[in-house]
């Protein structure tokens, strides 16, 4: 037996001879709602049990389309409950409609104006079919991004230095004395040259890297608003009755008609 697991909105629903009758629009923990349309001019209830088999994702009810058409067709006014007839399912919810002729073709003859069916295999005024109403949510979600980066790089320069130093140095003055005569005990009236070394200082370059100034980078995270646009959808209801004109409703969560699952 199939359960409502197995039953989406949004099924094709077909009649055992491949009559395709609607699509499923309501699912309910008993029963579904096939969309009214040419061949249903009211919604149409059916059982789970009411299901033949489901084909490539296609639901086949245990009924012909003779007699799901009766069903469809017979009467106008909201009197009483007809229900559909499934093999192997016994008595299953059919479309709404007055007290109708007799049912004849499907291997049985009811009265159904000289004997109403009993409450318990029918709907009642009191059922409900809950209808989904779906709506969109923005959610935000935040992922880290590399939005940029920044490159610190060194080049090397050559450049002149202008360094002014002092250096000495000797130099050498002659000066010529007059003395009185003294003798001289040890003049050997030879020729002879005397040596005087002379000094200065000389300048040596050496190099030494020094730390002359140093770059911090230092990084904070701050905030900003960002405005996101983005559009979402929601479902509306459109119900239309046969004794009052059609009308839109925009239900909200807090609305007692919305009816959720």
């Amino acid at each position: 037996m199939y359960q409502r697991s197995d039953v989406r909105e949004g099924m094709t629903v077909r009649s055992l001879d491949g009559e395709k009758l609607g699509k499923v629009f309501a699912v309910n923990e008993d029963e579904f709602l096939i969309e009214k349309g040419l061949f249903f001019p009211k919604d149409y209830l059916c059982r789970y049990s009411e299901i033949s088999g489901i084909r490539d994702g296609e639901i086949v009810l245990m009924h012909g389309r003779e007699g799901l058409h009766r069903f469809s067709f017979d009467g106008t006014e909201d009197r009483g409950v007809l229900a559909g007839t499934g093999g192997g399912a016994g008595v299953g919810p059919g479309a709404i409609g007055a007290n109708p002729a007799p049912i004849t073709g499907l291997g049985l003859e009811t009265d159904r104006a000289a004997r109403p069916l009993p409450l318990e295999t029918g709907r009642t005024t009191e059922d409900e079919v809950t209808v989904p109403i779906y709506r969109e949510k923005l959610d935000v979600i935040k992922h880290q991004t590399q939005a940029g980066e920044v490159r610190v790089h060194k080049d090397v320069i050559e450049e002149e230095q202008h360094v002014t130093v002092p250096v000495r140095r000797e130099r050498v003055s002659v000066e010529r004395r007059d003395v009185k005569e003294r003798p001289a005990m040890n003049a050997s009236f030879q020729e002879e040259t005397v040596v005087v070394p002379l000094r200065a200082e000389e300048v040596e370059i050496r190099k030494r890297p020094v730390v002359e100034e140093e770059v911090v980078i230092r990084k904070e995270a701050v905030e900003d608003e960002r405005q996101i646009d983005e559009t979402v959808r929601r479902e509306r209801v459109e119900i239309d009755g046969d004794q009052e004109p059609g009308r839109k409703l925009d239900l909200s969560n807090d609305d007692p008609l919305l009816r959720r699952s």
